[in-house]
């Protein structure tokens, strides 16, 4: 701004000098002086190597827009008067300005922002996300590796999972509802709760919000549509406002449309966009990822965040599950799309208790010492890279330490001491040495319970992030091997087994350590 604001002194006092020999006697070469040097000073200006401009809304300047060239890194953020110098070469891609609160602007130097619409649409009629020649409109048809992702996510089958609907309504259809772990028969006021995360454009006239109900673009659960009509993510009534309760969303009138996201640059021709940086945050996922429902903290995975050593750090549940993947690198191509850096593009498939996800996470390490009297077995346990404690999620979700000893023979040997499986671990397990991590909704009896219905009792045994977990196992000395499992369970043995599901458990870990003496001194040799 500098050499820009030295041009125009230099061309208001070559022109006042004219003016000072003429009415030098009427006193007027300040005061023309002051007014012309403000005319210039307002006006854009640009060079090979940078542009500035302004950028306004209703005619008042705005402070702290981020202003770029569509689909570059490099940006700048206006003044309080609203005035930005962007630097580098002019691009052929459009100049974009955008600040929370208001829709993307794209044109030239000024840049004119119009603010979000405060009223909601309740006629809106959803986009479908599935790709479809036959209507112009569908997600899929211009996002298509964006639509790939999301279809094979958890989000995209939020109201068909079979496990979801069988404990939603006793079954899944396939059989005769169970008499238990029946949400419908229970406590079939909760079926409203499951909704609003579940299918939350899902529509219920009489309000009994059966999600087996959803059709249509409502059986897509969470969708491309609905995520993106999400205005504002408050936090101010977690707990007892769920999913779509907890959301402001702006959807549009007539045939105009509109969306938001955390890109600060998205414009397409035919359509708003607006942007939201909160969409980059951990409370964008808290309405359907925090609640106390029937009196049970049944989701707490973002109070768990908020307590968190990587919020401390500064990281979201974005940056874990929905890391880009580096190799996309248009979200749009041939449909108005701009190549960008892939780092800035964030995957859609939203990895959650993966096999992947759950050994990057869970780290164990097993110690043993013998004795003439004893073998002692140390298994730490630790949940590390991680934004919350483990298992979170849902309620019924649980990890098992399995600690196993075996003499030569590999007859099992029963530890003298040490914490033992309860019989809620399931039949394979229970009364075998070991830990249970979960949130354990309990009978009098110690049996498991829906969370819809009163329990006797709730423990809370997770890990919490970066704090280990050491448990202590004596066995006799004759102990020839120990073999240690981490076991990672969606649901209950009882539940699972009840309805035969075949994929509960995740081996996450396993280690034999093999008891040798050489010499006569104690060692041991590991198998992972």
């Amino acid at each position: 701004m500098g050499s820009r604001r030295g041009f125009a002194f230099h061309v208001v006092m070559v022109r006042c000098a004219t003016i000072e020999g003429m009415h030098a006697a009427r006193g007027v070469s300040v005061l023309l002086l002051g007014l012309i040097t403000v005319s210039l000073s307002t006006l854009p200006f640009s060079s090979a190597n940078s542009v500035s401009g302004v950028v306004t809304s209703d005619g008042t300047p705005i402070a702290g827009a981020i202003v770029r060239w569509q689909g570059a890194a490099a940006s700048a953020r206006t003044s309080a008067q609203g005035r930005f110098v962007l630097a580098g070469p002019r691009r052929q891609r459009p100049l974009t300005a955008a600040k929370p609160g208001f829709l993307i602007a794209a044109g030239s130097e000024h840049l004119r922002l119009l603010p979000v619409p405060a009223e909601d649409n309740d006629d809106y009629a959803w986009i479908d996300p599935t790709p479809d020649p036959q209507k112009a409109n569908n997600c899929g048809n211009c996002h298509r590796e964006i639509h790939d992702e999301w279809s094979g996510s958890a989000h995209a089958s939020a109201a068909r999972n079979p496990k979801f609907l069988h404990l939603f309504a006793g079954t899944d259809g396939a059989a005769p509802p169970a008499a238990t772990w029946n949400l419908q028969a229970e406590h079939p006021l909760g079926s409203g709760v499951c909704a609003s995360c579940h299918a939350p454009t899902l529509e219920s006239s009489d309000l009994d919000y059966d999600v087996r109900q959803a059709r249509g673009v409502d059986r897509h659960g969470v969708h491309c549509d609905y995520c993106h009509k999400i205005a504002e993510a408050p936090t101010d009534k977690l707990g007892t406002r769920f999913g779509r309760d907890g959301y402001r969303l702006a959807r549009p009138k007539g045939g105009e449309q509109l969306f938001f996201g955390p890109l600060d640059d998205a414009v397409r021709s035919g359509e708003s966009f607006a942007y939201a940086p909160w969409y980059k945050d951990s409370r964008y996922c808290a309405s359907c990822h925090e609640g106390t429902i029937f009196g049970v903290h049944v989701y707490g995975t973002y109070s768990e965040w908020l307590d968190s050593p990587a919020r401390r750090r500064g990281q979201h549940c974005q940056d874990c599950h929905m890391t880009p993947t580096g190799t996309m690198t248009n979200i749009a191509p041939g449909k108005g799309g701009v190549e960008r850096d892939p780092k800035t593009l964030a995957s859609h498939d939203f990895p959650g208790a993966t096999a992947e996800m759950l050994r990057r996470s869970i780290q164990t390490k097993t110690t043993v010492n013998q004795s003439a009297a004893e073998t002692i077995v140390m298994a730490t346990v630790a949940a590390n890279h991680v934004g919350h404690r483990v298992p979170t999620g849902f309620i019924d979700r649980h990890v098992l330490l399995i600690v196993e000893g075996r003499d030569r023979e590999g007859r099992v040997v029963a530890a003298r001491a040490g914490p033992v499986l309860p019989d809620r671990a399931g039949k394979a397990w229970a009364g075998q040495s070991g830990w249970i991590y979960g949130k354990q909704h309990l009978s009098a009896a110690g049996r498991p319970m829906p969370f819809w219905l009163d329990a006797a009792e709730l423990l809370d045994t997770r890990l919490v992030p970066e704090q280990a977990d050491e448990k202590r196992f004596s066995y006799p000395p004759g102990v020839a091997t120990i073999h240690v499992r981490i076991v990672y369970r969606f649901f209950w043995d009882d539940v699972a087994t009840a309805r035969a599901w075949q994929d509960n458990d995740v081996l996450v870990s396993e280690e034999t350590i093999r008891i040798v003496r050489a010499d006569g001194a104690f060692a041991s040799t590991r198998e992972r």
